[in-house]
């Protein structure tokens, strides 16, 4: 039996648009059990996902390897769906190596790496997935460069809303040259700060609005989490890419103290304290 794990990832935020991701703890894990005459997918996501051929999984897998034979698989997932934590990436990437294995393709990380930020029409959720830990990447002309990050020991206080992710407000295409800059650079220092150990001077730069102003007063509770964690000069909460969920990125040895006086706020939602999974996608 082959078992493909992706993990969630925290990535298209703040300063790091479109650049900066970071692999969590939490995994999709697929299972491929025997072939069979037609796809059967059992899975734990919900009755509104297909459990046959048009699977979004073996969709993918198909269309890039058509002579792929047929398998009964099962996906498991403790990502959120619809929450910005980077749960369709990890259902790309677990696509991709789907076809890998069983059309025997023998692709290597940097065309998956590849594909799956063409697909996706950014590589920062991509990268981390795949490679782990905290990784910065860009795409260009459909080549994608990326590398590996250092950053400080950060565990992840994760905010989940009641609710999912509808419909979310997009970049616009043209942004002011003003702005365009203001994100690139704030993302330089934020790198710089990271390098350095510089966690106060970090978590600022995480804050940077950057280019997502529109999507960050979708979701009202950013500004109360960020409030709150200011009391304990705790800095550093992001917006998930498009929501709802929020991630504050802390050091260990507050995330309790964070847990507790982000629980006077008494949010509709449930927080949760992640791991930085320091290794990407596996196969085994």
């Amino acid at each position: 039996m082959i078992t493909i794990k992706v993990p969630a990832t925290l990535g298209d935020f703040g300063p790091g648009v479109a650049s900066i991701g970071i692999a969590l703890d939490r995994y999709l894990t697929l299972e491929v059990i025997s072939a069979n005459d037609v796809w059967l997918v059992e899975h734990n996501l919900g009755e509104t996902i297909p459990t046959d051929a048009t699977n979004y999984i073996v969709a993918v897998a198909q269309n890039l390897y058509p002579n792929i034979t047929p398998h009964r698989i099962r996906v498991t997932s403790d990502i959120p769906l619809r929450q910005g934590l980077g749960s369709s990436t990890a259902a790309l990437l677990a696509a991709i190596e789907l076809a890998n294995q069983l059309g025997e393709l023998d692709l290597d990380d940097y065309t998956k790496l590849t594909l799956a930020a063409r697909t996706e029409g950014q590589p920062a959720n991509v990268t981390a997935a795949l490679l782990g830990g905290v990784t910065v990447s860009y795409l260009e002309a459909g080549n994608v460069f990326a590398s590996g990050v250092v950053a400080p020991a950060y565990q992840a206080v994760i905010y989940l809303p009641e609710y999912q992710r509808e419909v979310a407000t997009h970049r616009p295409e043209q942004f002011s040259q003003a702005a365009a800059m203001a994100t690139a650079a704030a993302g330089n220092m934020l790198l710089a700060a990271w390098q350095n150990q510089q966690v106060v001077l970090a978590g600022q730069l995480l804050e940077t609005a950057g280019l997502d102003t529109a999507r960050q007063a979708e979701v009202p509770e950013l500004a109360k989490i960020r409030q709150a964690s200011h009391a304990l000069e705790v800095y550093g909460t992001v917006l998930a890419g498009a929501g709802p969920a929020i991630v504050t990125l802390v050091a260990p040895d507050k995330v309790n103290d964070l847990l507790d006086v982000l629980a006077y706020l008494a949010l509709p939602g449930k927080f949760e304290v992640v791991d930085i999974a320091n290794t990407g996608m596996s196969v085994n």
